[in-house]
């Protein structure tokens, strides 16, 4: 007899239908992620880990090096339970520093190099840590302020280490003065005896992320071993197919939660290979898809887009299975395009989307191979669940009602390090004593389960007649006009007056400014409300500005007000 519906996303869970038995009930391994990883591919020393450059890591060089890592740190005085901050992309000795931590059972806090230096100083101060991890090339963002911090030893090491003498001769790699060489910390382990790895103990912390900080001061995401293999087991059973020995391209900086889990540990866990990338620049990424040909990917519509104008039939192209679009809105029409362009190089995968945070661990929604409805982020993972909750009373809401999302999910972080009434602010418990993870997203969930996200609720401002914009609304209106590319409105000040403005990118080659600015005063008529009316815009050749994350720069883009073009 066919379930009943009450409405209430909750309780219906309609998502579930779309999977197995075995992925709804999947339980979640106890024990640390090393020794997750170490379970999955301890028979299989002989396939390839990890692809940095070309240069091919096998499981059993993981392993290895990550003993030699912890034999170091412990010879370095770091014990279960302490900090080490890491200020580094995706290397190998990242990777194996990550893991010798998590073997010792003391926490990795990935500093975001982008920060401020005062952001920077304050992370690293609140951790009390006494050791820090710092690749050579991002050495100058922090050596000015490593006096004013906790920080006593200083572990450097070049990008290239791993690629042998003759590569870091050719990139002039050279010792940093005054900070500990990778070859001297290394040696520094010699006589350090074996340790057995460190027994799971619940809930804690394995990984620290930082939020942006760009609504306020920088918070310490922790997540544990217990929610980064909760995000394991959801991409092992949850139908993503992910087989041995396929190729993920990891080009998501690993100090986001999103980097460093789901582009990361998930596929190293699983035995696909990781193809390192420790430099953000789009023509390394294409150089290296040509050649490598991953088959997974997650990553933002620039690259997609990139990809597809600068070399729209690639042989590469056909590898993918599962090319993703996170955090970020992917027009019906750009969708279109998008699986036109697969499968016009053979690929058998449609291009997907999903949502997440850093405070779930990375993944809160996807679509797959059952579920990939235009216009949605996709459903839940299997043991997740995502509702819309009434903005002024709390409330849970019915279909199609659109509220701030939340979520119940076991990749959740076990709160905000040293900022108990933000982790209170955040998680909120409801009547049957359920916590639910209140993301600030507005968005709504349809009788199928697939949910849709609008924007942040906070991407707003209040007018001059106190009226709530909601700049996200204006955004989705304008992308619906096909000829446009790209759109991001910011709030900015304009002679004086606070004011949106529509920042936009046209595709090449279709209509004229003035023809595609005429469709968008239409549909905005149409569809918006008067006070959300774009009436400033400002075209951008090739494509939005984004920031060294890889994510849209809306601070560029509101101090950037000149040549705007007024539509009365």
């Amino acid at each position: 007899m066919e379930k009943k519906m009450t409405g209430y996303p909750s309780i219906d869970r309609p998502w579930l239908k779309y999977y197995t038995e075995e992925a709804i009930n999947a339980q979640i391994p106890k024990c640390t992620i090393y020794q997750n990883i170490l379970n999955h591919n301890k028979d299989f020393p002989n396939d390839i880990a990890l692809l940095f450059f070309g240069k091919k890591i096998t499981y059993r060089k993981l392993f290895s090096e990550i003993e030699k890592v912890e034999n170091a740190l412990i010879a370095q005085g770091v014990k279960q339970g302490d900090n080490v901050v890491l200020c580094v992309p995706a290397t190998p000795e990242s990777i194996y520093t990550i893991l010798a931590l998590n073997k010792i059972g003391a926490n990795a806090n990935m500093l975001n190099p982008t920060f401020t230096e005062q952001q920077l100083t304050d992370r690293i101060n609140e951790t009390e840590a006494s050791v820090m991890f710092v690749v050579n090339e991002l050495y100058s963002r922090v050596e000015q302020i490593i006096p004013n911090t906790c920080i006593k030893t200083i572990i450097t090491c070049a990008a290239v280490n791993s690629l042998g003498t003759i590569v870091k001769l050719i990139k002039k790699a050279r010792n940093i003065p005054c900070t500990l060489s990778w070859s001297r910390f290394l040696a520094s382990g010699n006589k350090t005896p074996a340790k057995t790895a460190e027994q799971y103990r619940k809930n804690i912390p394995a990984i620290t992320v930082y939020s942006s900080g760009t609504t306020g001061a920088s918070k310490g995401i922790q997540l544990t071993n217990d929610s980064i293999n909760a995000t394991i087991t959801q991409y092992e059973y949850a139908g993503f197919k992910l087989s041995r020995q396929e190729r993920y391209f990891a080009q998501i900086p690993i100090w986001f939660s999103t980097g460093i889990c789901v582009t990361m540990l998930v596929p190293l866990c699983l035995g696909v290979t990781v193809i390192l990338e420790p430099i953000y620049d789009f023509e390394i990424f294409y150089q290296h898809i040509s050649k490598y040909k991953p088959n997974f990917m997650v990553t933002a519509v620039g690259l997609v887009d990139f990809l597809r104008n600068k070399k729209e039939i690639d042989p590469a192209y056909k590898a993918f299975k599962y090319l993703v679009i996170g955090g970020e809105y992917v027009t019906p029409h750009a969708e279109k395009v998008f699986n036109q362009w697969l499968k016009s190089n053979g690929s058998e995968s449609q291009l997907h989307k999903g949502y997440g945070m850093c405070e779930c661990g990375g993944t809160i929604t996807s679509t797959n191979a059952v579920s990939n409805k235009f216009g949605s982020a996709g459903i839940p993972m299997a043991q997740v669940v995502v509702s819309a909750f009434d903005l002024e009373t709390g409330e849970e809401l019915t279909y199609g009602n659109r509220g701030e999302l939340r979520v119940l999910s076991p990749c959740k972080m076990s709160g905000y390090f040293k900022k108990p009434e933000a982790t209170a602010q955040y998680f909120k418990a409801d009547g049957q004593g359920r916590v639910w993870a209140c993301t600030g997203d507005m968005g709504y969930i349809d009788e199928d389960g697939n949910v849709y996200v609008d924007g942040r609720i906070n991407d707003s401002y209040v007018n001059e007649q106190g009226e709530t914009i909601y700049l996200f609304d204006i955004e989705r209106t304008i992308l619906a006009v096909e000829d446009v590319r790209q759109c991001k409105v910011v709030v900015s000040e304009v002679c004086g007056r606070k004011t949106h403005v529509a920042h936009t990118v046209f595709y090449p080659g279709k209509g004229s400014t003035t023809e595609i600015i005429s469709q968008i005063k239409d549909i905005c008529k149409y569809k918006l409300p008067g006070n959300h009316h774009p009436h400033l815009f400002k075209l951008h050749e090739d494509a939005l500005p984004i920031s060294p994350s890889g994510k849209l720069n809306t601070e560029k883009m509101k101090k950037d007000v000149l040549d705007l073009i007024v539509i009365e």
